[in-house]
């Protein structure tokens, strides 16, 4: 069947956005003098806003014809294979050294806000300016893409929601088939009106949480753009850092609040457009579980802090606690930042102690936020499908309880969570199996594909026993990474989706 497809219009859009993007740090070159780096953005600018419009032309009185390519997993994959190699040709001018190919991977690295990067040194401040830039439209790009395309589809982590209203509507599961179809001959392509939608409600918001915590970063100290690197940075969750400077606690605590953001979908104004359950904020389980989490890891490593030697002075003492805490914190949310309070704090993760924050990114941050990871929303499925286990095990014959929502949630919830781990695992264990054949290590190669998958660059330096960097690897290393963030990204259920066409109950 035929179906017609709006991909090209946002395609088209997102190609000009990305011009118009580039201006920004073209006219931030030309601030500082470095005239040539300046004009390689605005140059690159110009031609893709060009580009997009003659394309937008050619397509303006053609008939869009159907396509059978509506799915939104090939608009999402168009994107993220696309729009990093047209960010890179500025990257591969401006930095010396760096090639196309390697530009193409700080790209990638930067839209799927993983952080990741292969730049020998810090780079200039355009440069780092560009990164940031682009880590903070990918991390708009996703919300709005998670919002208008994954929800209706109940993918992303949104096949966790909405299960109530699906059992009280009567459909009831028949043994040994499957539910409709997620692209049935009754889907429309409402992509395009979809993505206006979503944008409208959360563009706003997000613009004004990076406006605030720019001000706040540079009234704590920061020069401006340094703030405005770390303030787009920190709503997408990409972890780019400047020169490692975050700006001391008053910018941690600016930076820690904003994080929180990253715990749960309900935070930003796009989950009204979504159906959800009856639930509270304060009884969400992502914030509840994210809390728990943070809290027991304080408690646990802040023992250390605490009976350090009596000749360590007590604001010392606390300035590691809260190292330990922001740290905790960022590596929950995938952004992969390290206190600079708490210098200590860092040592406190080194080494095998390192994969604490192994652990903090696979378990990432909440359900249709810029976090990566297995998400929040499914660890806690499964967490409270294990506890109702341990229970039967000492009294069988107990009643569960824990209202009609919860107890949706740790068996088809539980379910479909479980269902992603084990696609999760073997897509991490397909990967690093690939990785080392390009000579890399076993446990190294791990790590790599770890903080690919989550999203979570910057985990790469503070797991193993020495950091690893993401410039050792070959190009074959770089592509095999680079896979790993945009399936990490997009998630392996989404791709699956594409292939699996479930027929209707009964049928």
């Amino acid at each position: 069947m035929y179906r017609k497809s709006q991909g090209t219009v946002i395609i088209v859009a997102l190609i000009a956005l990305t011009g118009g993007a580039m201006l920004l740090p073209a006219a931030v070159g030309f601030t500082l003098r470095e005239h040539a780096l300046a004009r390689a953005f605005l140059y690159s600018g110009l031609l893709l806003m060009s580009l997009a419009a003659l394309v937008a032309l050619a397509n303006r009185g053609m008939r869009q014809r159907s396509t059978d390519y509506a799915h939104p997993f090939y608009l999402l994959t168009l994107a993220y294979l696309l729009l990093p190699a047209l960010m890179a040709i500025p990257m591969a001018e401006a930095v010396p050294g760096l090639g196309y190919f390697r530009a193409w991977f700080e790209m990638l690295s930067a839209f799927t806000t993983t952080g990741a990067s292969v730049l020998q040194d810090t780079g200039t401040r355009p440069v780092n300016l560009w990164r940031a830039t682009v880590a903070w439209g990918g991390g708009l790009f996703f919300l709005v893409a998670a919002i208008a395309l994954l929800a209706p589809l109940k993918l992303g982590g949104f096949e966790l929601f909405g299960m109530r209203r699906r059992v009280n509507d009567g459909e009831r599961r028949v043994p040994g088939h499957h539910k409709a179809s997620l692209i049935d001959e009754s889907y429309t392509d409402r992509s395009l009106s979809r993505m206006s939608g979503a944008t409208a409600a959360i563009a706003p918001v997000y613009m004004a949480v990076t406006l605030a915590l720019w001000v706040g970063l540079s009234l704590a100290g920061n020069p401006p753009v340094v703030a405005l690197i770390l303030a787009m940075s920190t709503v997408s969750t990409a972890g780019i850092a400047p020169d490692g400077a975050l700006g001391g606690f008053a910018a941690e605590v600016l930076i820690a609040l904003v994080l929180v953001l990253a715990f749960s979908h309900r935070l930003w104004p796009g989950a009204q457009l979504v159906r959800q359950d009856e639930a509270r904020l304060r009884r969400d389980p992502e914030l509840r579980l994210a809390a728990f989490i943070l809290l027991a890891l304080l408690v646990l490593l802040g023992l250390r802090a605490m009976t350090a030697p009596l000749d360590s002075a007590f604001m010392a003492r606390l300035a590691e606690l809260w190292g330990i805490a922001f740290t905790s914190l960022s590596f929950l949310s995938t952004s992969g930042f390290v206190s600079e309070v708490g210098r200590s704090a860092e040592g406190v993760f080194s080494g095998a102690a390192g994969t604490v924050l192994l652990a903090l990114a696979l378990c990432g941050g909440g359900v249709a936020t810029t976090a990566g990871g297995v998400k929040l929303m499914r660890v806690f499925a499964l967490f409270w499908q294990a506890r109702r286990e341990v229970e039967k095990l000492v009294h069988p014959d107990s009643v569960g309880g824990d209202g009609p929502r919860l107890r949706l949630l740790r068996r088809e919830g539980a379910f479909s969570a479980w269902l992603f781990l084990m696609l999760f695992i073997f897509s991490m264990t397909g990967l690093t199996a690939l990785l080392t054949l390009t000579g890399v290590g076993m446990e190294d190669a791990m790590i790599y594909i770890t903080a690919a998958l989550t999203t979570t660059g910057p985990v790469a330096q503070m797991t193993g026993p020495d950091p690893l960097d993401w410039a050792a690897l070959s190009p074959a290393g770089l592509a095999i990474t680079g896979g790993g963030m945009v399936l990490g990204r997009l998630e392996v259920l989404l791709l699956l989706s594409v292939f699996w066409r479930r027929g209707t109950a009964g049928s």
